[in-house]
């Protein structure tokens, strides 16, 4: 059997794409053809048929095929003796973000899960596809060329794994290993090309030291630029970033843009090739689950980091910033007593993706908590022996054992792989960080490699003993909207629920005098922060609930510290050796 894609763009301007499927020598009389479901990498069902209309079947000679819908995602083709036929339909692309598709008059950007349906039973089959752009649009894709505007996949889910800009976009260029690289630039703000290029290259250069070489024979980065938004999506040899325009001036947003660069690079090893045996071959129907999104995700969190630091384009303080930042998270996250990295991993579907706003009280982010695992797992690695080995011999191990035969692990293959590498059993680090909820003595983990903890208040002025008032909620942007209200709190005691509006506090204007960023980097959420007022003090908070004014009375809590520091410890030579071992290799 084969199938060739052909991908139009005949009105920009109505954000319709035309697909055409080609198909010749199937088997069966009646054939099912399928839209998928949800993107591998972005674990939420989305429902991409949604998008699909005007489905028509027809055979080679012209006469039409008799079809009908047999559920949400997938057709019926009565094809009969018809075993060569032409599948068209339309796609609408409204969506600019990573993990959708979007076509305006300005550019098309596709991720092939959004657009190409596969015959079912068929997906192993090689294919391939034909592109016709806009007018004189170019192609930046990280599928195989073998054409011109054509390609070529080995099979459905490396086709689909290759996302395109299409477009007037700029191109930029540079070389690592013999190797090409491209990175695909949509979009304009305050970046500086010369500097991008630099950058990214350092982030591949320093990645390509843990594995020793680069397991692909080009690689691109489509970069969005954008009024709003922000994140990554992995691919195989190829990643899609959207981030706000101007995040190239500060340098904490700065870092943050290359940290996603870094986390998304690192990941054509880490799932991409080293993967969950249940991540692949993809059913793009429903659900996928794994326990260990904490390894896929969380440990690639680490390494982005750790490339950062290697690559100096951070410095330690940065570093150690950025770690003590995700202590301070984690510890103020109730959810970390109900949900461990594994169960985590598995409820990516219903809660890491479609939160709910007592998200922070049930559940943690395997992000978060599979990034402190990881250095964890580097720290007692480096710490058993002596400085001589660290993460990098783990992952590097698991894929040069994963990625030959394409098998995915399961835990037993990850402990075995971290006790060859050192020589420690690691099943009751993992009974009790990774599928139990104990509690993290960060202090004394930090202690292990010269490393020294401390929590207070990032205002000078308040007495670190005595504390200021603390309410309990997370707001949005805004300033007033409820978004969470943490367990345990006054907010919570009394009666304050999420979408309520705050609008007053003691018949003061709510505003930033009363708030404080969540996290150092962004104003996404902020915490009430009530500095001019004592723990134990009560006040009154004046808000509207469905759009009904009300008054709430409570007495203020102490403020959780916010401000943790990491403090290296340059006495001992010894943990020093340690140290620089696990960070810098």
């Amino acid at each position: 059997m084969k199938v060739l894609y052909i991908l139009e763009m005949r009105d920009p301007s109505s954000g319709f794409f035309q697909v055409t499927m080609n198909v010749d020598s199937v088997s069966e009389d009646i054939s099912m053809v399928t839209m998928p479901a949800w993107t591998p990498g972005s674990y939420s069902i989305r429902d991409y048929a949604r998008n699909v209309r005007m489905l028509k079947v027809k055979t080679p000679e012209g006469e039409s095929v008799e079809t009908s819908k047999k559920d949400k995602s997938t057709w019926k083709i009565f094809n009969g003796n018809a075993k060569s036929f032409i599948i068209t339909y339309e796609v609408y692309a409204g969506e600019l973000n990573v993990r959708g598709c979007h076509l305006d008059t300005t550019h098309a950007y596709l991720n092939g899960t959004n657009i190409f349906m596969y015959l079912e039973g068929y997906k192993d089959q090689s294919v391939e596809l034909i592109v016709k752009p806009w007018e004189n649009w170019k192609i930046s894709t990280g599928m195989e060329k073998i054409g011109e505007n054509k390609f070529r996949a080995t099979n459905y889910d490396i086709f689909v794994d290759c996302p395109m800009e299409i477009g007037a976009h700029r191109v930029l260029q540079f070389i690592v290993d013999g190797k090409e690289h491209e990175i695909a630039l949509y979009g304009r703000g305050n970046e500086n090309q010369d500097k991008l290029v630099n950058d990214i290259r350092k982030i591949v250069e320093t990645a390509k030291g843990i594995f020793g070489s680069l397991p692909y024979k080009r690689y691109v980065f489509i970069i969005h630029l954008l009024e709003n938004g922000s994140g990554g999506l992995e691919h195989l040899n190829s990643t899609t970033i959207g981030v706000p325009m101007f995040t190239f001036g500060k340098r904490e947003d700065y870092n943050h843009f290359l940290s996603i660069v870094s986390h998304e690079y690192f990941h054509l090893w880490n799932v991409k090739r080293i993967r969950p045996v249940e991540l692949g071959p993809f059913n793009y129907k429903e659900e996928v689950y794994t326990p260990s999104l904490w390894v896929s995700e969380g440990v690639t969190n680490y390494f982005a980091m750790v490339i950062l630091l290697r690559a100096g384009l951070i410095t330690s303080e940065e570093y150690y910033e950025h770690l003590a930042s995700a202590l301070r998270i984690y510890d103020m996250t109730p959810g970390k007593n109900f949900e461990s990295a594994a169960d985590s991993s598995l409820d990516a579907w219903i809660k890491l993706y479609r939160p709910s706003p007592n998200n922070i009280n049930s559940y943690v982010s395997y992000y978060l908590k599979g990034e402190i695992l990881g250095f964890m797992l580097s720290l007692r690695i480096s710490e058993y022996t002596k400085g001589t080995k660290n993460l990098d011999e783990a992952i590097k191990h698991m894929y040069e054992k994963y990625n030959k035969d394409g098998k995915g692990f399961i835990e037993k293959d990850l402990l075995a792989v971290l006790s060859d590498v050192s020589g420690l059993d690691f099943q009751p680090f993992f009974s009790r960080y990774v599928h139990s909820t104990d509690n993290i003595d960060f202090t004394s983990e930090l202690k292990k490699i010269g490393l020294n903890l401390t929590r207070t208040y990032s205002d000078k002025e308040v007495d670190r003993e005595k504390g200021y008032g603390f309410m309990g909620v997370i707001l949005d942007s805004d300033g007033k909207r409820v978004a969470q209200v943490i367990e345990d709190y006054p907010a919570q005691r009394s009666g304050i629920f999420p979408d309520d509006e705050i609008v007053a506090i003691d018949n003061f204007k709510m505003n930033s005098r009363f708030l404080s960023p969540l996290s150092k980097r962004g104003k996404s959420e902020l915490l009430d922060s009530l500095k001019d007022y004592s723990p134990g003090e009560r006040i009154k908070v004046t808000l509207f609930r469905r759009g009904i004014m009300t008054t709430i009375e409570l007495a203020l809590a102490k403020a959780p510290f916010d401000k943790y520091e990491i403090i290296e410890d340059r006495e001992d030579a010894q943990l020093e050796k340690v140290r620089t071992k696990m960070l810098l290799g």
